[in-house]
């Protein structure tokens, strides 16, 4: 699921600490953190496509929403303890009426790094695109990742070698710090070298095909 922009602004206001967190957040946030050991950077209170109440909660990245399942599926323990302790600090707050009983809503996660690298790369694309190197035919930003295309697929093994690929991704990185208040790019562009030869050759030159 994608944030929605008044989501995402409250998110980053809370995180920045322009946005003061309500007494349920904050108990809410310390009892995740000491039961899971993780952070919640906020919560997000709606409704599934069918109409049942749905609580939203925003972990930093894929890897912590993944501790909160089992396999491919949530994990129904997890669930249901986190919808009880919602559900009693909506009752003990007199907030949420929807929600003051753990079996009438879901519970799904969010990321949130994962939202600030898109956008960091939507604002930085022109300045990725526009770098300089050997043999580059192209730079395109898809999501969260940068795509490098060289002419060819021997361009592309060769500067894997001699080290201009390193040099891209450094280059990469660089102009994602600099717009990147929040560290979601501490680990660096996930960067993606290819080339135009496999572009044409196996996705008939499609850049949608490609990426799918």
């Amino acid at each position: 699921m994608l944030l929605r922009e008044e989501e995402y602004s409250h998110a980053t206001a809370i995180l920045s600490g322009m946005e003061e967190k309500t007494s349920l957040f904050t108990e809410l946030e310390q009892w995740f953190e000491e039961t899971y050991g993780l952070r919640v950077y906020d919560y997000f209170c709606g409704l599934t496509n069918a109409g049942r109440p749905r609580l939203r909660l925003l972990l930093w990245d894929r890897d912590c929403v993944g501790k909160m399942k089992k396999g491919a599926n949530p994990d129904e323990r997890k669930q249901r303890r986190t919808a009880e302790k919602f559900a009693a600090l909506c009752v003990k707050y007199k907030m949420h009426p929807a929600y003051r009983r753990p079996g009438d809503f879901l519970v799904t996660y969010d990321t949130l790094r994962d939202e600030i690298q898109k956008r960091v790369l939507r604002e930085c694309s022109g300045e990725m695109k526009s770098i300089e190197a050997s043999d580059i035919w192209r730079v395109e930003i898809l999501f969260d990742r940068v795509y490098v295309f060289f002419e060819t697929d021997e361009q592309k093994n060769r500067h894997q070698d001699d080290n201009v690929c390193g040099s891209i991704r450094r280059k990469l990185d660089a102009i994602a710090e600099r717009h990147d208040s929040f560290g979601a790019f501490a680990d660096g562009v996930q960067c993606v070298f290819t080339s135009r030869q496999t572009l044409d050759e196996k996705y008939d030159g499609n850049m949608f095909y490609y990426t799918r």
